[in-house]
């Protein structure tokens, strides 16, 4: 049996009846479309969301077509608040199969406009949360022994890396690339039976583009420049356009990427070209 083939008879066990799977960013988008697909093929889910009504709202649908859905108030942003999530899953299912880590926000504007604030929030959701993911979830697939997968998202705007108007979310976002490679290395060194995988979505049909209804008081409002909103409003534009995508698209291409034991996950090709000429151009400064 090939590695490949190994990988994937391992993460059958981790999707389907019997199997619990945890996505944070539940309550709409790419996360409520993952939740909606682990029930489709009979796994309990745990919707987690900052927005505790709407990932309520999302579960008592599942419950009504007779999926196992519990929702979840988390703020990734908050070690404590992820470290309850965990207590409550195992209280509710005594077992985890899937981390999803996949709440998201962004701002939009120039670096020299992104004020600190901008940075400490797109990465204390996007980065943070998902090593408060890892933080509170590793030593239980661990403990388990048993085959697990993780799923952390990152976005294509990982692998473009220089997104003018969208610094700190793909400064983060590369991040998660980064995390996820060292993860999956680690794993596979110490024979840990947990599957790593990294998805990087592009234009796809989401409230990412609102971010800033989940932005903490505290941090005050974005001031975006009009170029920047210019920016932000033909982004979104793209997302229900000819070569946008649907979240649910996404979500199947996740599973189908867990069952295959496959660590990139890339559900959109527009954007091959721009990181074929970034890794290109980066190959090409090596000395000879």
């Amino acid at each position: 049996m090939s590695e490949r083939e190994g990988a994937a008879e391992s993460a059958h066990a981790v999707i389907g009846a019997g199997r619990v799977a945890v996505v944070t960013g539940a309550a709409s988008g790419i996360g409520c479309a993952l939740a909606e697909a682990f029930v489709a093929v009979g796994s309990a889910v745990v919707l987690a969301d900052l927005d505790g009504r709407e990932a309520e709202a999302v579960a008592e649908r599942l419950r009504l077509n007779g999926a196992a859905a519990l929702a979840v108030t988390v703020d990734v942003s908050d070690p404590a608040s992820v470290e309850r999530l965990a207590k409550v899953t195992l209280d509710r299912f005594g077992r985890v199969d899937v981390l999803c880590n996949n709440a998201g926000v962004s701002t939009f504007n120039l670096i020299q406009d992104q004020t600190l604030d901008d940075w400490r929030w797109v990465f204390n959701v996007n980065m943070w949360g998902v090593v408060h993911g890892l933080a509170s979830f590793l030593p239980i697939l661990r403990g388990q022994s048993t085959p697990s997968h993780i799923v952390n998202t990152a976005s294509m705007g990982g692998l473009m890396s220089g997104v003018p108007f969208i610094g700190p979310y793909a400064a983060s976002k590369t991040a998660v690339v980064s995390i996820s490679e060292t993860l999956r290395q680690e794993c596979a060194a110490y024979g840990l039976p947990i599957g790593v995988s990294v998805l990087c979505p592009s234009a796809t049909d989401t409230r990412v583009m609102e971010s800033e209804r989940g932005r903490p008081v505290a941090l005050g409002a974005e001031c975006r420049t009009d170029d920047a909103e210019a920016m932000r409003l033909a982004i979104k534009s793209m997302f229900t356009g000819p070569d946008g995508s649907t979240p649910a698209h996404v979500a199947m291409r996740t599973l189908k990427a867990i069952l295959a034991g496959e660590f990139w996950i890339i559900p959109n090709s527009g954007e091959r070209p721009i990181v074929e000429a970034r890794f290109t151009e980066a190959l090409a400064s090596f000395p000879q």
